[in-house]
């Protein structure tokens, strides 16, 4: 881009390879920036060619100056970060040597970045380097490794990185052909599975209804909505027909469908939708970060229609759910309150009616409030928990949200008591979030070692010998009549191999059958943190993991 100016600020180091560089802003003056991404099969010699071209188009625009712009969120198919140093070094070396004046900016940092960029034919242009062989041969490597284990990630990640994690355990992986999306293994989803079946159960019993709606709805729902005008450079588009369609990136114009689809009377509010719903959403390649942000994942979110009168208490009743959900996983949480943007749908009078709602709601509570102003979705203010995890982090992820423009814009009514048509309120709400974020979340919280009542395999059966497998079997069989999630391990091999196996897998139980176990009838028990109990009855073993999964524990 040939530029009147360029002004960037580095802010944080994004990766361990990052160059230093000054925390202060750099303004650069009549300069072609270089926005350059490095791919796979990409080596110094690619950078070399690109500056000699460059060398021919600064002719053209008269000046001899530039600005080489690291640049990773331009591709999902990155180089290693090592390769792409040594790329952006040789293009500098060489833009020097053929007496270009040339400055860089810091490799491997998140920057600030402000450009103004001048208004001639050849101002913006996007150029592609590459040795023919090569990219050829990184193809062929692709094709063959689908459908086999990939590495997580090309950087060195933390022991208590959950990508590390969820891989040593088997629960997910992430593959080059789905990039910013999850492959949920067996165990994992079933992980996900308890999850769901929870969060089913919690909003039965407080009068929710589930309900499922599309992934792909026609534009004009979208321009409706919003999110046309507010949302539409994180969305994805298709065509049908000649028709355009948007992937959904949030599940709120779906359950206005859904409100909207039959009468309604005061006396069915509140009326409370709730859907696990998967929405996508066109995140740069560059911000992808495990389950942690991705391009698809799922909602548990539901939307509340409710009177002007019924809001205020139905704020209070999502509180306290909130509460009882984080409560389970001991989770701490601070609250933060975010009041109209900027870009916000409706008018003042009904945002302060709004988030005067929300203020009144958790005075009454008594819970303390952190105001962030400006900072609300462009419907409506929201209250935002932010939990903290065993490692001190802290995490936002549920959310209550007051919609008054969202209702107006679909037209929803309800008859009144008056018999007159009445416009309802709606509250957006999720617990978990992003149900693949949260389950991020836990496995680094937990480090992979679970609660009994969410662990893939609550026990381990283990015999001693062949002998003593008979025993074993019945004891196997007898735990899975019952319903606990139990596995065995019957192989040769020493005791102490198969119980540091299972402790490696963070199962919860051990259960170690031998000679004494079999003619007494009992079993000995060892917990994964090495507390072990013998002479345990079979029955008293299996009354006490039905309670902790009663319990939540």
């Amino acid at each position: 881009m040939h530029s009147d100016f360029i002004e960037y600020e580095p802010i944080k180091k994004e990766i361990s390879l990052a160059e230093e560089a000054e925390k202060k802003k750099h303004k650069i003056e009549d300069v072609l920036v270089l926005f350059t991404c490095v791919e796979e099969g990409d080596n110094e010699n690619v950078g070399r060619k690109a500056i000699e071209e460059v060398k021919k188009d600064l002719k053209n625009l008269k000046i001899n100056k530039i600005l080489i712009y690291p640049f990773a969120h331009l591709s999902n198919k990155l180089a290693k970060p090592q390769m792409a140093l040594n790329v952006v070094k040789e293009m500098e070396a060489c833009a020097k040597e053929l007496k270009i004046e040339t400055l860089r900016a810091p490799f491997g940092w998140n920057k600030a970045l402000q450009i103004k960029v001048k208004g001639h034919p050849l101002a913006e242009q996007s150029k592609e380097f590459h040795e023919v062989d090569k990219a050829k041969k990184v193809a062929e490597e692709k094709v063959k490794r689908l459908g086999k284990k990939p590495a997580i990630e090309a950087e060195k990640l933390s022991d208590k990185d959950h990508r590390v994690i969820g891989q040593k355990l088997d629960l997910y992986s992430f593959q080059e052909v789905a990039p910013g999306m999850v492959f949920f293994h067996p165990k994992g989803m079933l992980i996900r599975n308890l999850l769901y079946e929870f969060w089913k159960k919690e909003h039965a019993k407080r009068g929710y209804q589930e309900i499922n709606t599309p992934q792909v709805l026609n534009k004009n729902i979208w321009m409706i909505s919003g999110h046309w005008d507010h949302y539409k450079d994180n969305m994805f588009f298709t065509e049908i027909e000649d028709v355009d369609f948007g992937l959904k990136p949030m599940n709120c114009p779906g359950a206005m469908l859904v409100y909207k689809s039959s009468n309604r009377s005061y006396r069915d509010l509140p009326l409370r939708l709730a859907e696990f719903g998967l929405v996508h959403r066109n995140e740069l390649s560059g911000v992808l970060s495990g389950l942690f942000r991705m391009r698809a994942f799922t909602q548990d979110d539901a939307h509340i229609f409710v009177t002007s009168e019924q809001l205020e208490d139905e704020i209070i009743n999502v509180v306290d759910l909130i509460d009882h959900f984080y409560k389970i996983f001991g989770f701490e949480y601070h609250i933060e309150l975010s009041t109209r943007p900027e870009k916000a749908m409706g008018t003042k009078e009904i945002w302060d009616k709004a988030e005067d709602a929300l203020k009144k709601a958790l005075t009454r509570k008594k819970l303390k409030f952190k105001v962030n102003p400006g900072e609300g979705a462009f419907y409506g203010p929201k209250i935002d928990f932010h939990i903290k995890d065993s490692l001190g982090r802290t995490w936002q992820c549920a959310t209550v949200q007051v919609d008054f423009p969202m209702p107006e814009n679909f037209d929803l009514n309800y008859v009144g008591a008056d018999g007159k048509n009445h416009r309802p309120v709606m509250i957006h709400r999720v617990l978990y979030g992003s149900i693949e974020r949260f389950i991020g979340i836990l496995v680094e919280h937990y480090g992979g070692a679970f609660p009994v009542w969410l662990s893939p395999v609550q026990a381990r059966v283990i015999s001693i010998s062949d002998e003593n497998k008979k025993y074993a079997e019945k004891v196997l069989q007898k735990l899975k009549e019952n319903e606990i999630r139990v596995d065995a391990d019957f192989e040769n091999g020493t005791i102490e191999y198969k119980i540091r196996n299972a402790q490696l897998q963070k199962i919860p139980y051990m259960l170690v059958i031998g000679p004494k176990e079999e003619k007494e009838k009992t079993i000995a028990v060892r917990s994964r943190d090495g507390k072990v109990e013998y002479e345990v009855k079979l029955e008293d073993f299996i009354k006490k993991i039905l309670n902790e999964m009663e319990k939540k524990k």
